[in-house]
């Protein structure tokens, strides 16, 4: 009760248009995932869009897109068209995607896989579930790679794969375990349960699903405790003990309301149990509201079991009228199944248009700034491309080298440039055998070159620094230069504190290079320790 409380106060401070920008925006960080979890998915959704607009006003491009990735999983969860959550799951991946926020834009596909599942469209889901997986696999995001994995079963499953789904259920309720992850334990559970009765482990099943309804009762997760107790009745009912399905379905509807699937479920336990006018009763609410709500599939169903109902009861118009209403209904689902299957695989073709020429598109941005911080002749970091990685090295520790080839000019003079040329190649081949792979490693002028070794203290740069030394010395240039060499003259300068910025290390590094080749060939100085 004290942490609903609590995630109470958040709500009421994101909803608060007096707030900060930012203080509301915080609070719906900490609250969406609650408010999805305890089952106020029309709360959660009305919250995303006025986060978008508070996002929107104060700039935060990252929780704009965010509210939107929200919105579109709400959608994607709750009854009713997927359009509008397939259209924001897309656009929020291709906005994440340009505004370089990789985690929500893996987040986006996972949603956008998900939506396609919900309309049947199963392969594409499962290639945009996948595909979502592997880029959180290659950012290190255990805990979504499992929420990927979960929303991954539940595609298998409407798939009619169960085995798929029940051996990912159970991938994602280890890592859980291991992890103490409730939440997603709790869906996995869920998920594995729905897959095990399918496949006529209803005793299984029905232990994964306690597992689960257990979780989800002692940590508030009303979306997952609907859903355990829906499957557990479903197991329950397979074993043939309807009363305790009948006992698990009043409560699951006490949570979702008078949803028709429940109240058809409600109707078949109370027929099995010989409680006939009960069961005609919730039958008779379960094909009014699907008719006012449009569930075609609901209504034929509750139909065909009033027709039989009534042919028990010996009242054969009834019977009759009751088929004929419920082929009526079969028909018209059929043709509205059909109408919005086809209406939410165009829009889904649309999407994956869309997706494939924004995709060509940041191919194609991304090739040019990658020209743009690359040496051509070398594959190198040019200058901008080394400024950019090493701001990327952060507070840590790190020594830069400049290095000055020996003896370059007169072979450029006399061979011409293209000797001149496979001779630099040459010689960023021999830098990049004889660096760490964590070294950032540039051209930066006609013969120099640049090295960032991060975590490297003093000694560390001298032994690399001589092993450049020793594997430049050795370049063979006997098929374009013969009786010339090149060696390599370095510079090193230490980072070791926040005020070294590169611009300083490079002078120190600069001197100490000078430094260096004033010596003689080969050589190697320091701002700290020379050789």
């Amino acid at each position: 009760m004290a942490q609903d409380e609590s995630y109470e106060l958040l709500v009421s401070v994101a909803e608060d248009a007096t707030k900060p920008a930012a203080e509301r925006l915080a609070a719906w960080d900490d609250v969406w995932g609650w408010l999805l979890l305890s089952n106020q998915l029309e709360r959660a959704l009305a919250l995303a869009g006025t986060m978008r607009d508070v996002a929107e006003e104060s700039g935060d491009l990252a929780a704009a897109v965010m509210a939107d990735v929200v919105a579109a999983d709400v959608i994607a969860l709750l009854p009713g068209p997927k359009a509008e959550a397939m259209r924001l799951a897309d656009e929020g991946m291709i906005e994440a995607q340009g505004f370089g926020l990789p985690h929500i834009a893996a987040r986006a596909q996972v949603v956008l896989g998900y939506a396609f599942g919900t309309v049947g469209s199963f392969h594409s889901g499962i290639e945009h579930l996948l595909s979502a997986k592997q880029s959180l696999r290659e950012l290190g995001d255990k805990r979504m790679l499992a929420w990927a994995d979960l929303r991954l079963a539940r595609v298998l499953f409407w798939a009619e794969e169960p085995e798929g789904a029940a051996r990912t259920s159970e991938r994602v309720i280890r890592w859980s375990r291991s992890e103490g992850e409730t939440a997603l334990l709790c869906g996995a559970l869920v998920e594995l349960g729905e897959s095990f009765n399918v496949m006529g482990r209803s005793v299984e099943a029905r232990h994964s699903v306690e597992e689960a309804l257990l979780l989800a009762q002692r940590h508030g997760y009303g979306l997952f405790e609907g859903e355990a107790l829906v499957c557990l009745g479903d197991c329950l009912r397979a074993e043939g003990r309807p009363p305790e399905a009948l006992a698990c379905y009043t409560e699951a509807l006490d949570l979702f309301g008078h949803f028709p699937s429940l109240l058809f479920r409600l109707g078949s336990v109370h027929h099995a149990l010989g409680e006939v006018d009960t069961a005609r009763a919730e039958l008779d609410r379960a094909v009014a509201l699907s008719v006012a709500e449009g569930y075609a599939d609901i209504e034929f169903r509750a139909r065909d079991l009033l027709a039989s109902i009534e042919e028990e009861s010996g009242d054969l118009p009834a019977a009759l009228e009751q088929t004929r209403l419920a082929r009526d209904a079969e028909r018209g689902h059929r043709t509205s199944t059909f109408d919005r299957r086809v209406s939410e695989l165009l829009a889904g073709f649309e999407v994956q248009r869309m997706a494939r020429e924004a995709a060509t598109e940041r191919d194609r941005r991304a090739e040019l700034e990658l020209q743009a911080l690359t040496d051509p002749l070398t594959g190198l970091l040019n200058r901008r491309g080394f400024d950019a990685a090493v701001s990327g090295v952060g507070a840590d520790t790190y020594s830069l080298l400049m290095l000055d080839l020996n003896k370059f000019k007169p072979i450029n003079d006399q061979y011409g440039h293209p000797v001149g040329d496979e001779v630099l190649k040459r010689a960023g081949q021999a830098l990049v055998a004889s660096c760490p792979e964590s070294a950032l490693i540039a051209r930066v002028g006609g013969d120099e070159f640049a090295v960032v070794l991060p975590g490297a203290e003093a000694e560390q740069a001298r032994g690399v620094a001589e092993d450049i030394v020793q594997a430049l010395a050795a370049i063979d240039l006997a098929d374009l230069a013969p009786g010339h060499a090149v060696g390599v003259s370095v510079g090193c300068s230490h980072r070791r504190t926040d005020d070294d910025d590169v611009a300083t290390l490079m002078q120190l590094a600069d001197r100490a290079l000078y430094r260096a080749k004033s010596e003689g060939y080969g050589r190697f100085c320091s701002d700290h320790l020379d050789v």
